[in-house]
């Protein structure tokens, strides 16, 4: 057993996976392993995994849904922490919702619409966790989530807890710039109050649109590339005449070029292969380097 597997053993009370498989834990479903794959089932379960890593020096890398993410064929060394069994818990206060990192966003919108509570339609369809759609700054029809933040609470590196006000987070575009150690713990939204009925048909036009432009009969990772200021990433791919491009079964999706779809067996190298190529050729075509807004991680 190696270095990593066996710092692991017997650490938390919480599922341990060895040589977890990333594709079954993201949603593109492409991925090598993870040397360890860790779900603490609470705060002093983190506590712990976080504690001794700094202290044996092991690399752990916080996963969500895994829906903006591509993980390489080689897989992942070092542990992976998933706080999506633990950390769901969820309570309304008034005009606000506080939620832990591991709730999917689904779940907190349909809570929202519950309590009659809006502000949170535009993230219809968007398929992260709390914790993920804050450290992306996910966004949708021209909102994003830090327009809802009221604060969030972190665990540092050392375990130390800290909780910040909006006003002190550095939010950008599809990003809240915090040190790569720091975890995510919850988060308090402000919303307002609101009649279910119009909440509710908010919601539905937001997801008929979705379901017009995007491909989400097949796995995929969500957006590829950042829209430049003044772009459409989706529109720069097309023109260039990338639409419906294959490597093997990896496919630049002929519904919205801003999308790679696994076609079924699409390995990791394919799909990275395919976001250099649209790198190169939106550049020689258009003039204009796309960023990237998926993650790629892995040994």
């Amino acid at each position: 057993m190696d270095f990593y597997k066996e710092a692991a053993l017997d650490l938390i009370k919480g599922k341990t996976i060895f040589d977890a498989p990333m594709k079954q834990y993201t949603s593109i479903r492409v991925g090598g392993k993870a040397d360890v794959l860790l779900f603490p089932k609470d705060i002093d379960e983190l506590k712990k995994i976080v504690k001794k890593s700094r202290k044996m020096g092991i690399p752990y890398y916080i996963l969500g849904n895994g829906t903006n993410l591509i993980v390489t064929d080689e897989g992942i060394r070092g542990w992976v922490i998933s706080l999506n069994q633990g950390f769901k818990s969820v309570k309304v206060r008034q005009d606000e919702i506080e939620a832990e990192a591991g709730l999917p966003l689904k779940r907190l919108i349909n809570l929202s619409i519950r309590e009659g509570l809006t502000g949170l339609e535009p993230f219809a369809g968007i398929p992260g966790t709390v914790g993920g759609a804050i450290k992306m700054n996910a966004g949708a029809w021209g909102v994003e989530i830090k327009d809802r933040v009221r604060d969030v609470t972190f665990m540092t590196s050392s375990g130390r807890i800290i909780e910040r006000e909006r006003g002190r987070l550095k939010f950008s575009y599809r990003n809240l710039n915090i040190p790569d150690s720091w975890i995510i713990l919850r988060a308090n939204f402000r919303l307002r109050k609101g009649e279910k009925s119009e909440i509710l048909k908010k919601i539905r036009s937001y997801l008929a649109m979705k379901r017009r432009f995007q491909p989400l009969g097949f796995p995929n990772a969500g957006s590829i590339f950042l829209n430049p200021k003044g772009y459409s990433a989706g529109k720069l791919i097309e023109e260039s005449g990338l639409k419906g491009f294959k490597i093997g079964d990896a496919m630049i999706s002929d519904m919205h070029g801003n999308f790679i779809i696994n076609l079924g067996k699409a390995k990791s190298h394919e799909i990275i292969n395919l976001i250099e190529l649209i790198e190169k050729k939106v550049y020689e075509e258009k003039g204009v380097l796309l960023k990237r807004e998926v993650k790629i991680i892995g040994a």
